[in-house]
């Protein structure tokens, strides 16, 4: 799962640029020819969700999520492990219950057709679909963490 979720890192950062290149074709394609693009807008926030989706896995697995460790940092590497070993199964619930609202919102997406009220009107099923993803990839990486951390507490070294 760690592989993975480097993967799917790696190829999520590049998301960035393709954000910027569809923006800047915007506004040059506005400012500069006088065209308006009915497409671009939603593209870039498109974009912008799919990356964030995508580095959810490579956040957990890196440990860069944002977190209050006001006792938490002061405590043994085996007490860390132990608390993050109970506290995973947090996430892990939290997690399934986006899953079940995402899996409920990609059926009706995907069974009304339902498209952004728009000019363009893209389809929304593609990112509904890249979040379900996700969401299963968040939950197995945080699975990944559990046993790692049940190791730590045991004593055991990962390499």
């Amino acid at each position: 799962m760690d592989g993975l979720a480097e993967f799917i890192g790696a190829f999520a950062k590049y998301l960035i640029y393709v954000m910027i290149f569809v923006l800047l074709f915007d506004v040059i394609s506005d400012k500069a020819f006088d065209k308006v693009q009915n497409w671009t807008v939603e593209t870039a926030q498109f974009t912008l969700a799919a990356m964030y989706f995508l580095a959810g896995p490579k956040t957990l697995k890196d440990d860069t999520h944002v977190r209050l460790d006001l006792i938490y940092a002061h405590l043994s590497e085996r007490a860390k492990a132990l608390i993050d070993a109970f506290t995973v199964w947090i996430v892990i619930f939290y997690l399934s219950v986006m899953l079940w609202g995402a899996i409920s919102s990609l059926k009706y997406s995907w069974a009304t057709n339902q498209r952004l009220p728009s000019l363009w009107a893209p389809s929304v099923v593609p990112i509904k679909v890249l979040m379900v993803v996700c969401i299963v990839l968040m939950i197995l990486q945080c699975i990944s963490i559990f046993f790692k951390d049940v190791a730590k507490v045991r004593g055991k070294v990962l390499a």
